[in-house]
């Protein structure tokens, strides 16, 4: 195990030398979440190094996080695989009143930390797959999913990818402050590397070929050296997956395989078994490759293989022609508005769902969906049916039931630092995106909208600075008309210090625009001087400068100039914002704002 992440200031965990249950002593924190902190301790008796996972104090009584523990120790204690971190107790230390879970300590670095250093050759990458995807299909034979498969997950031993090791399964965290943590429907881990159906798609039915497209990611970024872009607001979580991405900049031995493992459907994307056996041929000169890895003049390996062979003859014009005629339907369907792109999770009810794809000659039917279990301590989401409708419910439907969700969710109120949108909604499913400096609301927030609304939401979490709390309570008292809001679109959510973002801003009308930066210390700068105007939009290029840490981009519309607003020099976020809403007041003006989230690296 290796660091993950800064301690909370307000927290510093357990003392070295202290001892768990008469049985380990601590020597070191080495990392820590929103929920666990991980322990680097010594067995008393014989010596041996072993990882330990404590729930963090204020999580003790949280039935949630400690059903997800719970999860994690049976998972573990079922997966007797060599690429799985080995599980050695699970139990309660009686004088900490601490849950913790004993496993093997494996001395390496993650991979994320590998490829700061640069891409994995070729070679180096089919090892890695073949060693990742041979634990993720003894996970999944046991019916573990492990729902957040990132670079973050897995440690390489000495820098050898044939010894890396899978981690963190159940346990939901976020170790960085700009990992959004998502609460609801089953997911808490990495947006970036989440798949369609862990953001809201396909019914938000998660089973194991969830980790195949997170893997699948997971490839792209160990070749490449880069991440592709999956992150951004719940609106871009959802859009960026509705197709497969760009995957150009790929080594043509081994896109066909990622062009599977990154399809949007699940059931076109292959098994993780599938994966663990590929094999490449080709050449990365070579544009006509045979599919998936495969010459067709050679004898198949394994059924897997020969099951591969059929499935990929005809899959891409298979999936041109389905996407087109979806695409040209939805469109009907909804009457050409801006919520197309959620053509994938619902459609107007009572309007019945397009047939799928005929079956064509020479395709292997779908596999048979890997169940994924119910999440314990939490009661199971209402499921939405697979694409492209959602069922209707007699009970539950009615002309204004969207517009009463939308209602209770901008009505909620879940403190000073707290503010959440609904993104998308239907009468059955709900896309929210919010930001806090906590997610502990946003929990509560989950349960109280599942039992006033019958089905559980998606929500987003944006997780904010205290410092950058003025920020926030900004957005929520100025509300949240998305029909008004100014429509801002970013080049990126993730940027290293020093490197340059571009934006454009629409949907502003006859308004004043003002484009803010609050940082993660708390101090707001003006930058309206960087907007220049277009047709119908603006546009800014921001260098970020030495800047790190999580970044609120705000776009503030009002109907005249508020002196307010333009400070030339940085201010403090709650002073700032005080004055913007007093001025607003006393001149009777309308304030409308959206915001966007910027994670600064080093």
């Amino acid at each position: 195990m290796t660091p993950n992440g800064p301690l909370q200031s307000s927290y510093h965990g357990v003392p070295p030398g202290t001892r768990l249950n008469g049985i380990y002593e601590i020597e070191a924190v080495i990392g820590a979440g929103g929920m666990g902190e991980v322990y680097k301790c010594r067995e008393i008796q014989t010596g041996s190094l072993v990882a330990v996972k404590m729930l963090l104090p204020d999580m003790v009584d949280n039935e949630a996080a400690l059903a997800l523990f719970r999860r994690e120790a049976a998972a573990l204690h079922n997966l007797p695989h060599d690429a799985i971190v080995r599980y050695f107790l699970f139990t309660v230390e009686p004088v900490l009143q601490r849950p913790y879970l004993a496993m093997e300590f494996v001395n390496g670095r993650s991979l994320s930390n590998m490829l700061d250093e640069g891409p994995l050759t070729f070679e180096a990458l089919i090892k890695l797959m073949r060693r990742v995807a041979s634990g993720l299909e003894a996970a999944h034979e046991h019916g573990i999913i492990h729902r957040d498969v990132s670079p973050d997950n897995i440690i390489v031993p000495l820098d050898d990818v044939k010894r890396a090791k899978i981690i963190d399964f159940g346990i939901a965290r976020s170790t960085q402050m700009g990992d959004k943590t998502i609460i609801g429907s089953g997911f808490a881990g990495k947006d970036n590397y989440a798949s369609p159906e862990q953001v809201g798609l396909y019914g938000n039915e998660v089973t194991a070929k969830s980790d195949v497209y997170s893997l699948g990611l997971v490839l792209f970024h160990a070749l490449t050296g880069q991440k592709l872009d999956m992150g951004g607001s719940q609106f871009q979580l959802v859009e960026k997956r509705r197709r497969v991405p760009d995957l150009g900049a790929l080594d043509m031995r081994i896109r066909p395989l990622l062009e599977q493992m990154l399809q949007p459907d699940p059931a076109l994307r292959p098994t993780m078994a599938e994966v663990a056996n590929w094999r490449p041929t080709g050449s990365a000169q070579t544009p006509d490759a045979p599919l998936y890895g495969f010459d067709p003049l050679r004898r198949p390996e394994s059924a897997a293989a020969a099951s591969q062979e059929r499935m990929l003859s005809t899959v891409r014009s298979r999936r041109s022609l389905w996407l087109g005629v979806g695409a040209v339907a939805v469109l009907l369907l909804l009457g050409g508005s801006g919520y197309a792109f959620y053509k994938l999770v619902w459609a107007a009810p009572g309007v019945a769902a397009l047939p799928p794809p005929p079956k064509l000659a020479g395709t292997m039917s779908p596999p048979k969906a890997e169940p994924a279990g119910p999440q314990p301590g939490r009661q199971e989401p209402v499921k939405l049916p697979a694409q492209p409708t959602v069922a209707s419910s007699p009970v539950l439907d009615g002309p204004g039931r969207v517009e009463r969700i939308r209602k209770y969710v901008t009505q909620y109120t879940g403190g000073d630092c707290f503010f959440i949108l609904p993104v998308a909604v239907s009468q059955n499913a709900a896309v929210i995106e919010g930001f806090g400096a906590s997610t502990a609301p946003f929990d509560t927030f989950d349960k109280a909208f599942r039992r006033e609304q019958g089905f559980e939401a998606s929500v987003g979490v944006r997780q904010v600075t205290q410092a950058q709390c003025p920020a926030v309570k900004f957005l929520s008292q100025v509300g949240s008309d998305q029909a008004r809001a100014p429509r801002v679109t970013l080049s990126a959510t993730e940027l290293k210090a020093g490197e340059t973002l571009n934006g454009t801003v629409e949907n502003f009308a006859n308004r004043v625009v003002e484009l803010l930066m609050v940082s993660d210390r708390g101090e707001v700068q003006s930058l309206s001087y960087l907007l220049k105007p277009g047709i119908d939009s603006l546009s800014f290029t921001l260098p970020t400068g030495g800047a790190n840490g999580p970044q609120l981009l705000l776009v503030v519309a009002t109907p005249q100039v508020l002196d307010s607003l333009r400070q030339p020099r940085p201010m403090a976020a709650d002073t700032f914002f005080l004055q913007a809403l007093s001025e607003a007041q006393r001149n009777k003006v309308t304030i409308i704002a959206a915001a966007r989230y910027v994670l600064l690296t080093n």
